[in-house]
């Protein structure tokens, strides 16, 4: 059973085992890197199995200040991360399953929220659009490995 809570900053330790898989480093930053992040309205998420911490991601209140392409006030998701030792599980599209009912009461009045996705990222993109993610056909290019389709989530 996959359940998706709150992680507060002095918990982090939970999800510093979570591996990314070789061909992961282009598309998101290592664990440790992704917690050490301090920017007002970013809050951290986990993903477990049971008890155990199986992924990862981050919420971004502020997300429409940021890049471009978010909608005024439309809050992001980033750095979402299935630990490489869970994948292939079915995690990832549990969790996908799990996330709008989840960000509904993580982010109350949000109608929507933004992410993008590496146009290299196949996997990801499968996975966000099964999981009900519609493809804005905006493109994002201020992405660290290159350009990124934008892809949102009604709530």
């Amino acid at each position: 059973m996959i359940t998706l809570a709150p992680l507060p900053r002095d918990q982090v330790g939970e999800v510093l085992h979570l591996e990314l898989a070789t061909d992961q480093y282009d598309f998101v930053h290592p664990i440790a890197e992704m917690v050490r992040e301090n920017v007002p309205g970013v809050e951290f998420h986990v993903i477990r199995a049971g008890a155990e911490a199986v992924g990862f991601f981050k919420t971004d209140r502020f997300h429409a200040v940021r890049p471009d392409f978010a909608l005024p006030g439309e809050p992001g998701l980033r750095g979402m991360l299935i630990g490489a030792q869970y994948q292939g599980r079915g995690h990832g599209k549990a969790a996908m399953a799990a996330l709008p009912a989840y960000l509904r009461t993580a982010l109350p009045g949000a109608r929507s929220v933004v992410l993008t996705v590496n146009l290299r990222n196949g996997a990801a993109r499968h996975v966000y659009l099964s999981g009900g993610w519609q493809d804005t056909a905006a493109l994002h290019a201020g992405g660290d490995s290159g350009p990124q389709t934008v892809l949102r989530l009604a709530l």
